[in-house]
């Protein structure tokens, strides 16, 4: 009984293993399939189901990703881009006060200066106030 057991289970592995279909392989020509070589034919791989299915969502995920990465690219060259002329306005505007300070600093040392800053009409900032709400 013990060997007629083993004998079935190596019966049945031998079996399993022999029935594994080998895949041929495939030559796609131009709108045409077929087992035989052509000129320009690509060979395809059939071994797995969906495998061209897989290649074409494959090479398509690339393009996309590369065209996003250009954009990105781009995208970061302008905005260093605008930051170097914000910036290089920002230091003109510095170098600007800094000159008024010491133009008015010469101009307080001379007894010039001193009546003109405090000549300003209004308040230095800008406070807004709500409308007391009238009853009809």
């Amino acid at each position: 009984m013990r060997q007629t057991t083993i004998f079935a289970m190596l019966f049945v592995a031998l079996g399993a293993i022999s029935t594994g279909a080998s895949a041929q392989k495939v030559y796609r020509c131009g709108n045409t399939y077929s087992q035989t070589p052509c000129g320009d034919g690509k060979t395809l791989d059939t071994s797995t189901p969906g495998a061209s299915r897989d290649i074409a969502r494959k090479q398509s995920v690339d393009k996309e990703n590369k065209r996003q990465v250009a954009a990105a690219k781009a995208l970061e060259k302008e905005r260093l881009a605008t930051e170097a002329e914000v910036k290089k306005r920002h230091d003109a505007e510095l170098k600007a006060l800094e000159q008024e300070k010491t133009r008015q600093a010469k101009d307080q040392s001379k007894g010039q200066g001193g009546d003109t800053a405090k000549k300003k009409s209004g308040p230095e900032f800008f406070t807004a106030k709500q409308m007391p709400a009238t009853k009809p």
